[in-house]
């Protein structure tokens, strides 16, 4: 009895530590797909850079598609309206065409970035 309990409890933590690393891993796919698109020359992580003609911080962004992520991933494919900053959408409208190349992985990945915390 005490090795079966012994067995689970290691099985459960193996599967938690793979968890954390699987979230870990799409984590850093979306801060590299984060760089090389080059979206923190608008996106800075904590300080709105609107008023410089740029966009909405990281948290902003994650602010406002708290609780409905899924609509984050439309807009990044050029499926849906901004919601964030619809003024400025037309100096982010370029590259969301470029977006419409990346893997529904990548555009996972960078959404779990911008929204996560780092």
């Amino acid at each position: 009895m005490k090795k079966s309990a012994l067995i689970l409890f290691i099985v459960g933590i193996a599967g938690l530590l793979t968890l954390k690393e699987g979230v870990s891993e799409e984590n850093e796919k979306g801060a590299r797909l984060f760089k090389e698109r080059g979206c923190g020359a608008c996106h800075d992580r904590t300080k709105d850079q609107s008023a410089l003609g740029l966009g909405p911080s990281m948290e902003q962004v994650a602010e406002a598609y708290e609780g409905n992520e899924d609509e984050m991933a439309k807009f990044l494919k050029g499926g849906c309206d901004p919601i964030v900053d619809e003024a400025r959408f037309p100096i982010m409208h370029g590259e969301i065409v470029k977006m419409k190349s990346l893997s529904d992985s990548e555009i996972r990945a960078l959404q779990e970035y911008m929204c996560g915390e780092q």
